[in-house]
């Protein structure tokens, strides 16, 4: 009976879990997120340690995830069930072309700067057509649709798994073994991700679409929906001004603690173990009673954070801080899309996807360009300080003015 007991204690924690695409897809999922945090983390270090700039560092950034603003809500608004496993398997052999590529590159010792830039360009556009393709992939492919909340909170799991570990072993493999060791891979767990999704079928009976919605509509829905209307606002100021915390890791592991390739992972791997936790606990049958209770206070303490990491020059003091910081920018990310695709329409899910994705991803760009560039400025404790004030101020304007339309609406 003790033996029984652990999976009905785990299914009844993670009901989703007995589903078998979603088991299939997840088993993909976190080696392929494994494997990008490595590269994309290995790509910085590369960057840096040429370069030594934290305008092109940020630039790099900007690179990877920018694409996200624009090409992520267009591209999530034409994908449907039926066609979201094609799109994400071309992505994923688009992928291990631009990593074939940097492998290539580098074995032949002509792995410059402009050519990292123009393969993250590539990337980013790549990974903003992924995003949407993925999750409406693994919503459609669920049996039980009372299962979607579960769903999307343990996708973020894994995905906070890859992003806990994939940098730490970035910071490891990186001056031990080199750039390629990295492009290896990721290669490999792209291939394995390829094979997880060509497994998962599609040929269930499809919940009813509108062929004409697309983009429009999900922007009608947020414009008329009173949580999205206020959450996707807060949750593209915590992307702009918490977000862009990446930036900032390898100087502060450099310029603060005079390691970079050893601090940038430690540091990483702290608010991976913060998004880790938070994801768990949402994932988990308590979340959606403490996504309802907490959301309200995830930015305050991604600003709390900010403003610790602004005046302590001390690991020890740093490291819970990058914990604090990963736990409430997971915790609002996956509480708003959580709520959103649980009680959004099927037609406007792909649209709603991209624009979670534009909140989220598509503003942690242009706070890297902000942040790398007033680091060189202000230096970069003084730029964690700005970030938390910034992004304080911001929640407060969004929020006042989230509740002015809701008494307008309401008099009306």
């Amino acid at each position: 009976m003790t033996t029984a007991a652990g999976p009905r204690f785990v299914s009844r924690l993670f009901p989703a879990r007995t589903e078998a695409a979603l088991r299939r897809y997840l088993s993909g999922q976190v080696a392929s997120v494994l494997g990008s945090w490595t590269q994309n983390v290995t790509l910085n270090l590369l960057v840096y340690h040429l370069s030594g700039s934290a305008a092109i560092l940020a630039l790099l950034n900007f690179l990877l995830y920018g694409p996200q603003l624009i090409v992520a809500p267009v591209a999530g608004s034409r994908i449907r069930s039926e066609n979201a496993k094609r799109a994400t398997l071309c992505v994923l052999m688009t992928s291990l072309a631009l990593t074939a590529s940097l492998f290539t590159l580098s074995l032949l010792g002509v792995l410059s700067v402009p050519l990292i830039l123009a393969h993250a360009l590539l990337i980013g556009i790549s990974s903003a057509v992924e995003t949407p393709a993925r999750q409406v992939l693994l919503l459609t492919s669920l049996e039980d649709a009372t299962h979607t909340s579960n769903a999307v909170a343990m996708n973020t799991m894994v995905y906070n798994m890859g992003r806990m570990v994939g940098p730490t072993i970035a910071g490891f493999v990186y001056p031990m073994l080199g750039a390629r060791a990295s492009f290896v891979i990721y290669a490999l767990a792209l291939c394995f991700m390829a094979t997880c999704v060509r497994s998962i079928r599609t040929d269930a009976p499809m919940r009813p679409t509108r062929a004409e919605s697309g983009l429009r509509d999900a922007v009608g829905y947020v414009m008329s929906d009173a949580f999205s209307g206020r959450y996707l606002p807060i949750l593209a100021c915590i992307g702009l001004f918490a977000g862009s915390y990446q930036t900032l890791v390898p100087l502060l592991a450099d310029k603060g603690f005079h390691d970079a390739a050893r601090f940038t992972g430690v540091f990483f791997a702290c608010a991976g173990a913060g998004s880790l936790s938070a994801a768990v606990l949402l994932s988990s049958a308590l979340g959606p009673r403490a996504s309802a209770r907490f959301i309200a206070w995830a930015p305050w303490t991604a600003a709390a954070a900010l403003a610790v990491l602004s005046m302590t020059s001390a690991a020890a003091a740093s490291m819970p801080a990058f914990y604090a910081l990963g736990f409430s920018l997971t915790f609002a990310a996956t509480s708003t899309n959580a709520t959103i695709q649980r009680s959004c329409p099927e037609h406007v899910r792909g649209g709603l996807v991209g624009m979670y994705g534009m909140a989220y991803n598509g503003t942690m760009p242009f706070g890297y360009l902000l942040v790398g560039t007033a680091s060189e400025a202000l230096g970069v404790r003084h730029t964690f300080g700005a970030m938390a004030f910034v992004l304080a101020a911001g929640v407060v304007a969004i929020t006042v003015l989230s509740r002015i339309r809701e008494q307008r609406t309401s008099a009306q």
